[in-house]
C-alpha cells in the first residue's frame, strides 16, 4: 500500500482529528492555567500561632495557694505597715512553698551580691543586664547587684481537658 493512500481517506481524517483535538486540548489547558493564575486570590500568610496559657498555670497556682494576685491587685496605700506585714508574711510563706514545689531555680551568677564580677565578651544580654556607666566593649567589671534567677526545671501538671486555661482563679459563689 502506498503512503499516499494511507494519508488520504478515513485514516487521514482520523489522524487529523486527533492532532487537532490534542492541539486544542493543549491550548485550552494553557489558557485555563493562565486565567486561573490571573484570577486566583493572593495567598494569605499563615495565621499567627494561638496564644498559649501555659505560663498562666504558675500564676494560677500562686493565686490559689497564696492569694498573690489578690494581694498585688489590692490597693494597699491606706494600710499601715503593721497591717501589711501580717498579711505579707502568710502570702510569702505560701508562695515560697509553691515555688519550691513546682520550680527548680538556680542563680544566673554564682557569686554573692556586692562582689566584683567580670562579664565576658559574648555574654547573654537576656541573662545579664548591665547598669550604670556602660561604655566600651566587654569584658566589663562591676559590682553584682542581683544574682538573677534561671528556671532549671518546671514541674507543672497539665490542666484537665476542656478547662479554660486563661482562668487563673475561678469566681467563687457560696450557696445558702
Amino acid at each position: 500500500m502506498a503512503l499516499d493512500s494511507i494519508l488520504s481517506g478515513p485514516v487521514a481524517l482520523a489522524v487529523g482529528s486527533l492532532v487537532g483535538f490534542a492541539l486544542g486540548l493543549a491550548f485550552a489547558t494553557l489558557f485555563l492555567q493562565s486565567r486561573a493564575t490571573r484570577e486566583s486570590k493572593p495567598t494569605l500568610p499563615p495565621a499567627p500561632p494561638k496564644p498559649t496559657a501555659e505560663p498562666l498555670r504558675l500564676i494560677g497556682l500562686l493565686q490559689r495557694e497564696g492569694r498573690l494576685v489578690d494581694f498585688l491587685l489590692e490597693d494597699v496605700s491606706g494600710a499601715t505597715d503593721a497591717q501589711l506585714g501580717a498579711g505579707v508574711r502568710e502570702i510569702h510563706r505560701k508562695c515560697q512553698k509553691l515555688l519550691k514545689e513546682h520550680l527548680v531555680l538556680e542563680p544566673v551568677m554564682g557569686q554573692d551580691e556586692g562582689q566584683q564580677v567580670t562579664v565576658p565578651a559574648g555574654f547573654d544580654p537576656s541573662a545579664v543586664r548591665l547598669t550604670g556607666n556602660v561604655t566600651g566593649q566587654p569584658p566589663f567589671t562591676g559590682t553584682l547587684q542581683h544574682r538573677g534567677w534561671r528556671v532549671k526545671e518546671i514541674r507543672l501538671a497539665k490542666p484537665p481537658a476542656g478547662q479554660d486555661e486563661f482562668v487563673i482563679m475561678p469566681a467563687e459563689v457560696e450557696l445558702a
